[in-house]
């Protein structure tokens, strides 16, 4: 599932790069392919999925936390919580 993402993103478009990370997570959080207790790759993961910076990903699923969406846990790791 987690393949090289790059492509699903525009670098030239009107949405930052970290919003088009967090809403094509998103997709696939509210799509269900992402269930519930899912986790999610590290920042570093995401940055070398996307090819992006580590920091670029990692706001991306900050903004996935702060909608609720994902739970981070230190030391454990980044899981889709129950809807």
């Amino acid at each position: 599932m987690w393949e090289s993402r790059a492509e699903r993103l525009d670098r030239d478009g009107p949405d930052t790069v970290w919003q088009q990370i967090a809403d094509d997570i998103r997709a696939d959080i509210e799509s269900g392919e992402l269930s519930p207790g899912s986790r999610l790759p590290s920042g570093t993961e995401l940055a070398e999925i996307y090819e992006v910076a580590t920091v670029t990903a990692t706001k991306a699923v900050k903004s996935l936390e702060s909608d609720g969406l994902v739970a981070r846990t230190q030391g454990k790791g980044t899981f889709v919580r129950k809807s």
